[in-house]
């Protein structure tokens, strides 16, 4: 019995945020109107000159999330996309599913895993990019099923839009 207390005595006394997560941050792409959070420590890389969307990684790059809006154009649709995100990476895959309005592909790759989502709505389109080395899914595989629980393709409001 004085184990355990003396257990929860040494508990309490170490710093709150010890065994917490990372803290997180929110980011809104305010030209196409998507959004996702992503662990604060990641580093925003430099914002393109037409807001499409941005990158995040880590410090050393290990570890990237890009995500970017797009319009849908001519013979550019999801299911073109679906058949070519198979093609390049089908043989690496490990998981993929398939929506009316979405799929995700996930898998490794030259000992990287990669997690794909693409969302297509009215002839837009907005994708979620994340890759990271295979040898650290331990540690990232939370954050990226926190980011990918967390991303929302199209917000309601006045954004960058077509009407197919």
């Amino acid at each position: 019995m004085r184990l355990v207390l003396l257990s929860m005595a040494l508990l309490a006394c170490i710093q709150p945020g010890v065994f917490a997560e990372p803290a997180w941050k929110e980011y809104i792409n305010a030209r196409f109107g998507f959004k996702f959070s992503h662990p604060a420590s990641l580093v925003a890389g430099r914002v393109p000159t037409n807001g499409g969307g941005l990158t995040f990684s880590t410090p050393d790059k290990e570890f990237e999330i890009s995500a970017w809006g797009y319009f849908m154009v001519d013979d550019d649709t999801l299911e073109k996309r679906w058949a070519d995100d198979l093609k390049e990476l089908g043989p690496f895959t490990t998981y993929q599913r398939k929506a009316a309005d979405w799929y995700v592909i996930s898998g490794v790759k030259n000992g990287a895993e990669f997690y794909h989502k693409v969302f297509s709505k009215n002839g837009n389109g907005v994708f979620l990019n994340i890759d990271y080395p295979h040898a650290k899914a331990a540690q990232y595989d939370p954050w990226v099923e926190k980011i990918a629980r967390s991303f929302v393709p199209f917000l309601k409001g006045d954004y960058d839009r077509i009407e197919k």
